[in-house]
């Protein structure tokens, strides 16, 4: 099977959960999965596997989680070069009807802007992740390594 990377930002925790559910299914099938905080990675870390995935929340009016806000620009000069490429976008329509969700069209630009392939559609989780936990993000996983 595949080696994922999952990168990934979080303030509040949820993203994290939710990346924690994600390897944990992946690995289920059969995936060897590594995770990694976005404050910790190195723009290198996003070519590690075969595999990646971005995962942010979206705060106020459309901005990345700080972290991740920080990290993007540092990798502006590598080339995915045709890597599978996922995404996963938490928000809340309490703080931005809008733009709540504007983490994944940040995060799929940059996947495609560096030459990335997109595998699969985005894991969006709106609200509470505890919610999605047991279907949600199960099927979304399932989807993914159908792509691998």
């Amino acid at each position: 099977m595949s080696a994922i990377q999952i990168i990934y930002g979080t303030t509040g925790g949820n993203t994290q959960i939710v990346c924690q559910k994600l390897q944990e299914e992946l690995e289920t099938l059969g995936h060897q999965v590594s995770l990694l905080r976005c404050e910790l990675a190195k723009p290198e870390d996003l070519l590690t596997g075969d595999c990646l995935i971005l995962a942010s929340p979206t705060y106020g009016h459309g901005v990345l989680e700080m972290h991740f806000a920080k990290f993007l620009p540092t990798a502006d000069s590598i080339s995915l070069d045709n890597k599978k490429c996922a995404v996963v976008a938490l928000g809340d329509p309490k703080y931005d009807l809008d733009y709540f969700m504007e983490s994944e069209k940040i995060l799929t630009t940059f996947i495609e802007t560096h030459g990335g392939v997109i595998a699969t559609p985005p894991l969006k989780i709106a609200k509470s992740p505890l919610l999605s936990f047991e279907k949600h993000i199960q099927r979304w996983a399932e989807k993914l390594s159908e792509q691998l």
